[in-house]
């Protein structure tokens, strides 16, 4: 049985309001006023409880919340506003920047056409695009670009602020030498994954990262998530908010001895991550969207009749490629295939199995394979943690309390 959540229920006891940093040192909202919407099975009313302390401390704005169960909905749940001043409601369909959480989708279309035949995992990247032999990179193959472990942290090649002048950042990519013999380093491609594999995708399919996922993925599956904005979702967008302090964000800005710092050139030293440009350029969704594409993952590649990735492509995208420390975080991450495993910096649920992609500053999805069960989190301020931080952990351990 699903239960409305509705911003007339009274909040759990001891939810009282705190002062809210975002909002300039103003007391929080009531938590009788904060909006809450959405459904949830009886089964667990706890995540909405959950959800609601987590609204009444008052340093999340806005942000959704979604949990699959053999392939089917069991919470669906959003809460807050889509503004920093508190005046624009969350709605069903809003949508923000999940950052990271992205990089696995984008992995997904590269992995999808490797079990369409597309793509073979052990031919060389440049099979594929032909200007990737550059470099000393001519054998460089496909596993180890999805396993980050291709050496390529950087695009040095594309001025500072380059990222949305067409053609630079590929032909910067094409051109880069290896910082180390591919293979060797253990090193977080936080900037370049998605822009490799979007250029594999585009070489090996002929259509754009884009167009391949919404075709493929997206629209097969009533997904509410997409790598890059057309201009009529660009009103569905949440704005995100930046929190200075957040530690990938102070590397990538404004630490300039920081690798995260050289990595980032290419983006506009001034991008809040609200510019229609930016939207344009990378991955937003829903908590919703994401948890039903992790959904079919988590029941081994299908939903409702339709193969988003053969099994055996999924089962080994989803074994441990490497286990270590990351070279650009200087964190212990455990690495698949375009999946980030259970590990010391990102727990990815509770179950040994699991696979997914955290978010800097708390967005995460994953699946639970074991359980066949998905669960996504899409909030549009960005926490000042270094892992998924204290709101999208809370409601995990709710959701293994509900069903364990």
């Amino acid at each position: 049985m699903s239960v409305p959540a509705s911003s007339s229920e009274p909040l759990p006891a001891g939810s009282a309001p705190v002062t809210s940093p975002v909002a300039g040192g103003r007391p929080a909202a009531t938590p009788s006023s904060i909006p809450l919407s959405g459904e949830c099975d009886a089964r667990f009313g706890k995540v909405r409880d959950v959800l609601a302390r987590n609204m009444a401390a008052g340093d999340e704005v806005g942000c959704a919340v979604a949990v699959t169960v053999d392939g089917h909905p069991v919470v669906d749940l959003w809460a807050g506003y889509q503004d920093a001043a508190r005046t624009v409601p969350w709605e069903a369909h809003t949508i923000t920047d999940m950052k990271s959480v992205g990089k696995s989708i984008f992995a997904l279309s590269v992995l999808r056409l490797v079990g369409q035949g597309v793509i073979d995992l052990d031919a060389p990247v440049a099979r594929y695009w032909p200007d990737f032999a550059q470099g000393g990179k001519a054998e460089l193959p496909v596993r180890l670009l999805l396993g980050h472990l291709a050496g390529l942290p950087y695009a040095d090649a594309a001025p500072v602020g380059s990222l949305y002048t067409p053609g630079v950042l590929s032909a910067a990519l094409a051109a880069q030498t290896p910082e180390w013999p591919p293979g060797t380093q253990h090193c977080y491609h936080s900037f370049t994954f998605p822009p490799l594999c979007a250029e594999l995708v585009r070489h090996a399919s002929g259509r754009s990262a884009h167009d391949y996922h919404l075709d493929e993925i997206a629209t097969p599956l009533g997904a509410e998530y997409w790598l890059g904005l057309d201009d009529a979702q660009q009103p569905l967008c949440a704005h995100y908010i930046e929190t200075p302090g957040t530690p990938s964000l102070e590397g990538m800005k404004r630490v300039t001895t920081s690798p995260l710092y050289r990595a980032w050139r290419p983006l506009p030293r001034d991008e809040d991550y609200n510019s229609v440009a930016w939207r344009r350029y990378a991955g937003h969704g829903n908590a919703r969207g994401m948890a039903r594409i992790y959904a079919a993952l988590a029941m081994g590649g299908t939903i409702d009749g339709y193969e988003v990735l053969s099994a055996d492509v999924l089962r080994e995208a989803t074994a441990a490629t490497w286990q270590g420390q990351d070279f650009m975080t200087k964190r212990p991450f455990s690495m698949g295939l375009g999946f980030m495993l259970p590990g010391p910096s990102f727990a990815i649920g509770q179950g040994a199995r699991n696979f997914g992609h955290p978010g800097m500053g708390g967005a995460i999805a994953f699946a639970d394979p074991d359980r066949r069960m998905s669960f996504a989190y899409s909030p549009n301020r960005m926490s000042p943690v270094s892992d998924i931080g204290p709101w999208a952990t809370a409601l995990i351990e709710a959701v293994y309390a509900c069903v364990d």
